[in-house]
């Protein structure tokens, strides 16, 4: 039997493989926003965020999830929205179902904020 002795090249890549660190999943994309409609229209802004989640429901490509949480005391509500990757929020926020939407419930609204978040703790089930 002939003892092959591959030759520095061969070698040096094959190191170069093992070190390579693994490319880490994509982190979701968490979108918060805080909405404050105008009281005139809490219930109008609600039943339309309702329908258009059962719209688009299993619909949009990279979409985890989402919770409407809604304050009728505070008359705001808070919108948390999950996507697989920012490159799927993205296209999601370019994609016509959804700039149509923000159009119609634009009108209702007083205030809203929206920002991209990171988890930094989760506890149970929400």
């Amino acid at each position: 039997m002939d003892l092959v002795v591959p030759d520095l090249a061969t070698v040096v890549a094959a190191m170069a493989l093992e070190s390579e660190p693994a490319k880490a999943p994509a982190q979701p994309a968490i979108s918060i926003s805080v909405i404050k409609p105008r009281p005139e229209c809490f219930e109008t802004f609600v039943a339309l965020q309702l329908s258009q989640h059962a719209r688009l429901r299993g619909q949009v490509d990279g979409l985890r999830g989402g919770r409407l949480f809604k304050s009728r005391a505070a008359g705001m509500l808070v919108l948390v929205t999950v996507f697989e990757s920012a490159e799927a929020a993205q296209r999601f926020s370019k994609d016509v179902r959804f700039t149509e939407h923000l159009e119609r419930v634009r009108p209702l609204i007083e205030t809203a904020d929206a920002a991209p978040f990171e988890l930094a703790y989760a506890v149970g089930e929400i």
